[in-house]
């Protein structure tokens, strides 16, 4: 945009407005192919939803227009971003981890001498890419995630303790060795760039002891660190509440509505049915559970229907629904099965980790979540507008959502 600039490395200041545009493709088997996505604010991580390509222009177009009407109160100036402005961890975590593996190549301690150590002199923090931003990976159960990064531009002290001199410098050289010996596990690790800044000569420290002699060595480095930014998991976004103003902004005219897709998400404040309707097909069904007391009460259905007011036919397990259900002319259209929650999610496919997301259950700690995934050899098909398949949480006793305090996420077609 007009007027961006930025400084050179030395100060923190990137004068710029960054935005990340992402698009995703609904049903690719289906035609004509139908892109929506999110564009994202690098600066405020403000999200907007766009279902049309003309909306990413009015986006943008929206959000320079307000920042060249002035910035907004509190903020330092509307096109600034400083350091990493993505989610990311504590910055004082990333350096303890960067010293604690560089902490591993240090010598043991000699016998009434201080510990040796290695301190932090000064640190700057890079940006990785746009936005932090490094790429996705899928989930491998409900669509990608988006992997992030950050860089810290350092200098640090070893300080090592011995005996004598001569001892002293033999451990200082060795430590040298040791560190261009790891090079490769090094970089490894995240360090980019680790190169020798200066060394002192060997000091005696007669306030320690009489036999105390000390020597410091420091290196600059560039540090690169990764971490998951899960809030930015497309397919965990499972209805976006609209409103439209036909007439009048905010006017009695106001109309709301829902936007869903083939995900639902089932917690202890609401469990709604996941629905797909034809003409459409069903080849994978994919959860993420996180369930941290005992296991879920109630039932799990899944169901098919033709639309045609035919009785179910009410079947024992899950493969014998599939079976059932499955290929254009299935052997049974209106079917279903009843099974408790944990036989529901373990017919999906065995438990593998998943995302750690949120904190539902309020511990202060990430929700670990465990994945299911099931595809089918052959894919349910739907072929009209009448025929739906139905995934329906029915808790004990009656109850708006599950039975405890816990959260499942479910998807058709993940991609």
């Amino acid at each position: 945009m007009g007027g961006a600039a930025m400084d050179d490395d030395a100060g923190d200041l990137v004068v710029a407005r960054s935005f990340v545009v992402r698009a995703m493709l609904e049903r690719p088997d289906v035609a004509p192919a139908r892109w929506h996505g999110f564009i994202t604010d690098a600066e405020t991580g403000e999200r907007h939803a766009w279902r049309r390509v003309a909306d990413i222009a009015r986006s943008v177009e929206a959000t320079l227009a307000a920042a060249a009407a002035g910035p907004r109160r509190g903020s330092p100036g509307g096109l600034r971003i400083r350091g990493a402005a993505m989610a990311g961890p504590a910055l004082t975590d990333v350096v303890t981890d960067m010293l604690t593996v560089l902490g591993l190549r240090l010598p043991a301690a000699a016998p009434a001498l201080p510990d040796p150590n290695v301190t932090l002199e000064r640190v700057q923090e890079k940006l990785v890419g746009l936005g932090n931003h490094r790429g996705d990976e899928p989930t491998g159960t409900l669509g990608t995630r988006t992997l992030r990064g950050g860089r810290l531009d350092a200098r640090v002290r070893f300080q090592l303790w011995a005996a004598s001199a001569p001892d002293v410098d033999a451990a200082m050289q060795l430590l040298h060795t040791t560190l261009l010996d790891d090079g490769a596990d090094l970089r490894q690790e995240g360090f980019l760039r680790f190169a020798a800044a200066g060394t002192t000569l060997a000091e005696h420290v007669p306030t320690v002891g009489a036999g105390a002699w000390r020597k410091a060595s420091s290196f600059d480095l560039l540090y690169e660190y990764q971490f998951v930014d899960a809030d930015d998991a497309a397919s965990l976004i499972a209805r976006l509440e609209v409103t439209t103003d036909p007439e009048v902004v905010a006017g009695p005219g106001r109309e709301r509505g829902s936007i869903v897709d083939e995900l639902a998400r089932w917690d202890d404040e609401g469990a709604p049915d996941l629905v797909v309707r034809g003409p459409a097909g069903v080849a994978r069904v994919s959860a993420l559970t996180f369930v941290p007391g005992p296991a879920l009460g109630g039932t799990v259905t899944f169901a098919r229907s033709s639309g045609t007011g035919a009785p179910a036919a009410h079947l024992p397990d899950l493969d014998a629904f599939w079976l059932a259900t499955a290929g254009a002319r299935p052997a049974q259209p209106d079917a279903d099965v009843t099974l408790t929650p944990a036989l529901a999610f373990a017919a999906l496919g065995p438990p593998a980790p998943g995302l750690e997301l949120g904190d539902w259950d309020a511990d202060a700690t990430p929700d670990a979540y465990t994945a299911f995934d099931r595809r089918l050899d052959d894919a349910l098909v739907l072929p009209t507008a009448a025929d739906r398949f139905t995934l329906t949480y029915t808790p004990p006793g009656g109850g708006a959502g599950l039975d405890q305090t816990a959260v499942v996420y479910l998807r058709v077609n993940p991609p």
